[in-house]
């Protein structure tokens, strides 16, 4: 059983295969007002972001681990470019260290590496999302993600 993550709402929400929906309160807008609309991300917007995701988890971690955890399937095209910066072939699921590496990446980036040399995509809506599937995966516990 999965998981489908809705990143493309307000707020986020994730629909476990049953029971009632799971909303954050968090939105992928709310993390580009509060300073990831700018490519590259600064190091602190990042750290900023990750303490905001980690927030709204925090408050339905309870409701999150009660699902099953093998995987997490978005319902959006907000990370399509994932598996080609990742190197891997579309529609494969995408396991928890492959997000991470993706993740490592935009670290990278915003430190200073450019963008163009890790195939990350210079799109500000690509880095939160990807910032908040990686909060999701390495917080609560998902082994793998599935893009739609």
């Amino acid at each position: 059983m999965s998981t489908r993550l809705y990143l493309d709402t307000a707020p986020i929400r994730l629909q476990p295969a049953q029971g009632e929906a799971i909303p954050l309160q968090l939105s992928l807008e709310q993390l580009l007002a509060a300073g990831l609309g700018h490519f590259p991300p600064t190091e602190l917007a990042l750290e900023q972001a990750i303490a905001t995701t980690e927030d709204a988890l925090m408050a339905q971690m309870p409701a999150l681990r009660a699902q099953p955890l093998e995987l997490l399937q978005l319902a959006d095209q907000t990370l399509a470019e994932l598996p080609a910066v990742l190197g891997q072939p579309a529609g494969a699921p995408l396991t928890v260290e492959a997000v991470e590496r993706a993740f490592n990446q935009l670290a990278a980036v915003a430190a200073g590496l450019p963008a163009r040399s890790l195939g990350i995509p210079e799109q500000p809506r690509f880095v939160a999302a990807l910032l908040v599937v990686r909060e999701l995966m390495h917080h609560v516990g998902w082994k793998e993600l599935q893009l739609p």
